[in-house]
């Protein structure tokens, strides 16, 4: 994308009208090159406010989400299992998916997190959590 807004920029500067000179020569007008530097800050201002920021807080956010994971949160995995977290280390979680039925997922494959609300009972246990 940078090197079509820098072929459109060159192209603008070649299309800059010309003024001819003292000895009736025509010389490029000035100041164009100024312009191009310009245009070029506002498009790298643009991809930042656009692209890379939003990107960043996402992540962020994301990696909030991951650490705030606790015993009995019902979580999404990426592929797509849905489960409350029974055990957490630093970067495994493992899941109760069915009764009696416990899997060991990576943290970052966790898609999504819901909380238990406080005050509520906790998901029923089965025999192996008491």
């Amino acid at each position: 994308m940078l090197s079509y807004l820098t072929i459109l920029a060159s192209r603008a500067y070649a299309m800059a009208p010309q003024t001819p000179g003292a000895d009736g020569a025509a010389q490029q007008g000035g100041g164009g090159t100024g312009m191009t530097f310009i245009m070029m800050a506002g498009f790298v201002l643009i991809l930042y406010f656009f692209l890379l920021r939003p990107q960043k807080k996402q992540q962020v956010e994301r990696q909030k989400m991951l650490d705030s994971i606790q015993k009995g949160d019902r979580i999404q995995t990426v592929g797509g299992l849905l489960g409350v977290v029974t055990a957490v280390d630093p970067k495994e979680v493992t899941v109760r998916i069915a009764p009696e039925v416990r899997v060991k997922i990576a943290r970052s494959a966790v898609a999504g997190v819901q909380k238990t609300p406080t005050g509520d009972v906790a998901a029923p246990k089965d025999a192996a959590d008491k």
